[in-house]
């Protein structure tokens, strides 16, 4: 009998253990300072309270801390001057989703459904891009990839492993459709001889932390970017990430992001959802909103989102849908009338948005209608803005 009661006591323990042991796991929170706090300063403002900094974040004058849930010191530094805001570093996810068919490497090109919906090989003949960055913040590139690597520029990883190839095969998808090369093989993106900058911010599972997010967006104003693509989103309002998209839009960056996909009504997710950044809904093959697309008045537009067939992971190719698919069109199309002009962010949604084609759906659904590439490069030529 009394080996049974050891064991129970022992299970106890263990239990009581793993209890413990959860209780007093390290998390994270970004704390803000106010404007012109030097990092040196901000350093000796953590130190003093005795919280320990993982990472600094000078886009936003911010750094991630590692804190315990426990910690009283907390509550002092929210009341320092010098702080601006303590926030949780909340978990951003990718908005596509496979759908499980994997596409066969046949011989020739195909001009995938979503980049003839929106006419984009129309302005083929005027512009494809050239000399126009475009920074993707996803799950990772494939370098390798035959439809891609000749334009791929630039690529980092943020998260910890530094990794920076693409082991989800998201982040590659995005990206076939904004730029995969014009040659006799797989697909063709709608904006084909772009330089394409990849920064993995998002894990093999799809998930990122805005931290993460922060850092890429970083990375990319580094590099100097003209567009970014941002096939995420998140539920939380955050005073890091708002911060972040301010800087970059401030720096004449057009921001581009997927609605979410979540079909509900007034529910289009961060960074979407700022008036910085174009928020992109996703329709069908047959001009009706996708079921999943997330609607409300943050919607500026809609794209070609469900079935898209475009680059995957390991050199293949795969049908995939969400709001994520339908961004990297308004990407590549913002690329296209950068390649002609040079403009603000808020001229390239402004040309996007007046030339979409009204499509009759709520304006929570649609924005201002369907993406039309060509109408937006014929509007800029008719304004003689070449």
């Amino acid at each position: 009998m009394v080996p049974y009661i050891l064991l129970y006591y022992s299970l106890l323990l263990g239990v009581a253990g793993a209890v413990q042991k959860k209780k007093s796991r390290k998390r994270y929170k970004i704390v803000g300072f106010k404007p012109g706090v030097q990092v040196m300063e901000t350093s000796n403002i953590l130190e003093s309270y005795g919280i320990k900094i993982k990472k600094q974040l000078p886009l936003i004058d911010a750094c991630l801390c590692e804190v315990s849930p426990s910690a009283v010191s907390l509550q002092k530094l929210s009341e320092d001057p010098m702080i601006d805001f303590i926030e949780d570093d909340y978990v951003a996810t990718i908005q596509g989703v496979p759908t499980g068919l994997v596409l066969g490497r046949s011989k020739g090109q195909e001009i995938p459904w979503g980049v003839k919906k929106v006419a984009a090989q129309s302005a083929w003949s005027t512009c494809r891009g050239e000399s126009v960055r475009v920074g993707i913040i996803d799950t990772g590139i494939d370098l390798y990839h035959p439809d891609l690597k000749d334009n791929i520029k630039d690529a980092c990883g943020i998260l910890d492993c530094k990794n920076i190839l693409d082991d989800n095969g998201h982040g590659t998808h995005v990206a076939g459709t904004i730029a995969a090369l014009d040659n006799d093989i797989g697909v063709v993106g709608v904006a084909p001889k772009v330089e394409i900058y990849a920064v993995k911010a998002f894990d093999r599972y799809g998930r990122g932390n805005i931290s993460n997010i922060v850092e890429a967006l970083n990375w990319c104003l580094e590099k100097k970017v003209h567009v970014v693509n941002m096939s995420f989103g998140v539920k939380n309002r955050s005073f890091a990430l708002r911060r972040a998209i301010e800087k970059l839009y401030k720096n004449n960056i057009v921001l581009v992001a997927a609605a979410g996909n979540t079909g509900k009504e007034d529910s289009v997710l961060y960074p979407a959802k700022y008036p910085e950044v174009i928020g992109v809904a996703a329709l069908n093959m047959h001009d009706r909103p996708a079921s999943f697309s997330s609607s409300g008045p943050e919607v500026d537009i809609i794209a070609p989102g469900v079935d898209i067939p475009s680059t995957y992971k390991n050199g293949g190719y795969k049908l995939m849908s969400g709001t994520s698919m339908a961004t990297p069109h308004v990407t590549g199309a913002a690329a296209l009338l950068l390649s002609l002009t040079r403009m603000s962010p808020q001229e390239v949604k402004s040309f996007l948005m007046d030339t979409a084609r009204d499509l009759g759906l709520p304006k929570e659904k649609q924005g201002a209608g369907l993406l039309d590439v060509s109408s937006a490069v014929s509007n800029i030529k008719k304004l003689g803005r070449l």
